[in-house]
């Protein structure tokens, strides 16, 4: 059975970073994947890179104009993707290893079982979606990383103190020592009610884990670009809360996010997520939002204290 992946990597004046997301999505060993890259119009020498042949490969698309935001750009992927399922990789960003897509894909094409409640069966709120999943997230890393170019890294710099994981690529080492770690659920969901509470409770899977089927968006639409900051939660509502798509829980983990997101520049940025997270629950249909909200920012203190895996 086919089944394509499209890769959405946003970027601008980051080609550091850019090399090394082209690099993590070329090493994974699941090779139906078209690899989209949106730049924001850098100044960096990002477009002059990416029109060397050596760059432009059959499965990667560059994308260059300014834009109204990340989510902006990652609209402007989701409408140049062709695959399957869309799934987002960001330039500051990893992929915990070279099997994660081979995971990803083989979530989807299994069938989905409602009745189920193994942690390695297809299975959760919605059953009557279909025989599918729609959706599928995971565990998630933050972590504060390191990287150089391989050949520039000497013999010291080789040997570095508190690594705790260390990703080879073959343009880039990329050392980091974690920071959180997101552990996403304690166990399954069974029911649709069993999500519909956790939600309200604050709950959320990390977005960047997110694998989302292309008519899932072309049916509840894209992201909405007047959230700067929060549209990502908008999304995780929409689908999950409020039109109750199927969804997987991949108990793994599978990607590595850089601290100093948008939402926790400063405190400026932080209390407008607040804002927008506020507007999102309302959007959807989040009865006492100001509760919902407390609980959101109160889950994230355990991920201070997670060291795993």
């Amino acid at each position: 059975m086919s089944f394509n992946l499209s890769i959405i990597t946003v970027t601008k004046n980051n080609k550091a970073g850019l090399l090394r997301a082209i690099e993590c999505v070329r090493n994974q060993t699941y090779k139906n994947i078209e690899h989209i890259i949106v730049d924001g119009g850098s100044t960096d020498g990002t477009k002059e890179m990416m029109n060397d042949g050596k760059w432009m490969m059959d499965n990667v698309k560059f994308f260059s104009e300014p834009d109204d935001g990340i989510y902006d750009a990652i609209n402007k992927g989701i409408k140049l993707s062709t695959g399957d399922v869309i799934g987002l990789l960001h330039s500051d960003d990893l992929y915990a290893d070279e099997k994660v897509l081979e995971r990803y894909a083989e979530s989807f094409m299994r069938p989905f079982d409602p009745s189920t409640s193994s942690g390695q069966a297809l299975l959760n709120a919605g059953s009557n979606q279909g025989d599918r999943v729609d959706a599928v997230y995971s565990d998630l890393l933050y972590i504060k990383q390191k990287f150089e170019v391989q050949s520039e890294l000497s013999k010291e710099n080789e040997v570095q103190t508190e690594r705790q994981f260390t990703t080879n690529y073959s343009l880039l080492t990329t050392s980091y020592s974690v920071i959180r770690y997101w552990k996403t659920q304690d166990k399954e969901f069974t029911t649709e009610a069993q999500r519909h509470r956790a939600i309200k409770n604050g709950w959320m899977p990390p977005h960047p884990t997110l694998f989302i089927r292309r008519e899932i968006f072309e049916k509840y639409g894209l992201y909405n670009i007047d959230l700067k900051i929060a549209s990502d939660y908008d999304m995780i509502l929409r689908l999950l809360f409020k039109h109750k798509v199927t969804s997987y829980y991949l108990p793994v983990t599978t990607y590595l996010m850089s601290i100093g997101g948008a939402s926790n520049k400063s405190l400026k940025n932080i209390l407008q997520k607040s804002k927008e997270d506020y507007l999102a629950m309302k959007m959807n249909g989040i009865n006492f939002p100001i509760f919902t909200l407390f609980s959101k920012n109160l889950r994230k203190l355990p991920q201070f204290l997670a060291r795993d895996l």
